[in-house]
């Protein structure tokens, strides 16, 4: 698949979320897939990620 049809079949997908009302879980969705890609693809020299913050360690500092 070429960088056109790739590109043609995203906005595709964009423009049907967006008709649907649905892009908060089009945006949710990526978010997942990029806390994924970033996850597997960190060294063991990185530690660990934290996308989510925990609160019960904030009063803590």
């Amino acid at each position: 698949m070429n960088l056109d049809k790739l590109l043609a079949t995203v906005v595709s997908v964009v423009l049907v979320f967006a008709a649907s009302g649905r892009l908060d879980i089009l945006q949710n969705w990526i978010w997942r897939a990029q806390a994924k890609v970033v996850y597997e693809s960190r060294t063991s020299t990185w530690g660990s990620p934290r996308f989510f913050p925990n609160r019960k360690f904030e009063n803590e500092r």
